[in-house]
């Protein structure tokens, strides 16, 4: 490839989108998509994660009491897709207008959107680990799976996440283009493709490949050790996470492999003519921001999963609106009851007024 193709490359992936932002890129005349679909989407993925998730912390608080250390990890993974779904307002908001938070806003949802992606990969993997642990090696589990280990791995996942998230904290800044707002990535000429493959490097790593391998060997291992098991609740908790692990992978794939095609890109790789590659750039664009816009809509499914296929979180979710329901009949009665009260006093004042009245008057 020539110093001419090289450049014409970095242009093309670089005009539009080469950082995987959170509000930068727009799709090209894909208006109804743009203006209609993502934000009633995001705000359905809003309002479901924002219930869902709260819902979870509720019922893993106050009626699991965090009994064990897979309940820690789930309420962090809760906590997790929480973070995302607080950036979504602001999506929704820069999509239909611009946006107009200011540069520190910018930062801090930046940041806080990675924080949240990277945890909640990171605690995928802890509770793959933990349930292969808890299974493969059980004696061993019963010394080293303590509350107190808990909240030390808990700690060091959000320690992980905050650093990983600290390069997009000091990058992102917002900008102006064509007269309108953006919260965006900014790095300097000489920075910006080594930043760029960096960060795209840095989420195949431990978006998609590192996860693969861990989960890959645990489950392999749980799967052989279960074979001839006739425990139902292990097989019941080893289901519960699977199916958490097999949505997370469904839906951030696509993305992952989206950016892998981008990194590949931008390194020169695909041997094209300029017009091909052109082509090639704008369709790479268009499913970066799809495949992100999916992968958006996993922070609200896990609650969905704990309801259908976790028969614990069932029985206490059943408990909880039962709690609820006795709650709002006592107040009902209690209401009625004061409210009869209130009538007999009422009725009692008048009629004793009246009886004095008539006995003044006689």
């Amino acid at each position: 490839m020539d110093v001419a193709d090289k450049n014409f490359l970095l242009t093309s992936t670089t005009e539009d989108y080469v950082y995987p932002d959170l509000v930068t890129y727009r799709v090209k005349d894909l208006g109804l998509v743009e203006e209609i679909f993502k934000p009633v989407l995001y705000s359905i993925v809003f309002t479901c994660g924002l219930v869902g998730n709260a819902l979870v912390l509720w019922i893993l608080i106050w009626f699991k009491k965090l009994a064990s250390v897979t309940d820690i990890y789930l309420l962090n993974m809760a906590i997790s897709d929480l973070l995302f779904v607080f950036s979504l307002p602001f999506v929704v908001y820069a999509i239909k207008y611009e946006w107009e938070f200011g540069d520190a806003m910018c930062k801090i949802l930046s940041a806080v959107y990675y924080i949240g992606f990277f945890s909640s990969i990171f605690f995928v993997i802890v509770l793959s680990v933990d349930r292969y642990l808890a299974i493969v090696h059980v004696v061993f589990s019963l010394k080293f799976r303590t509350m107190h280990l808990g909240i030390i791995v808990t700690l060091s996942v959000w320690a992980c996440s905050f650093i990983f998230s600290l390069p997009h904290f000091i990058f992102h800044k917002q900008s102006i283009k064509d007269g309108f707002k953006y919260c965006s990535v900014s790095y300097s000429e000489n920075q910006e493709v080594t930043m760029t493959l960096l960060s795209y490097l840095q989420i195949n790593l431990f978006g998609l490949i590192i996860p693969f391998a861990v989960l890959f060997f645990c489950y392999s291992r749980i799967i052989k050790n279960l074979q001839n098991s006739k425990s139902r609740q292990k097989k019941y908790a080893v289901k519960l996470i699977f199916i958490i692990v097999a949505v997370f992978f469904l839906f951030w794939t696509p993305y992952n492999i989206v950016v892998f095609l981008k990194f590949l890109e931008l390194l020169g790789i695909f041997n094209l003519t300029l017009q091909d590659l052109y082509n090639f750039s704008e369709t790479l664009n268009t499913a970066m921001d799809i495949t992100q816009t999916i992968s958006f809509i996993h922070c609200c499914l896990n609650p969905i999963i704990y309801t259908f296929a976790g028969e614990n979180f069932q029985k206490h979710l059943y408990r909880m609106f039962r709690k609820l329901l006795k709650c709002m009949k006592v107040n009902k009665v209690c209401g009625s009851f004061e409210n009869s009260v209130i009538d007999r006093v009422s009725s009692t004042t008048r009629e004793s007024r009246s009886s004095s009245f008539t006995e003044a008057v006689v």
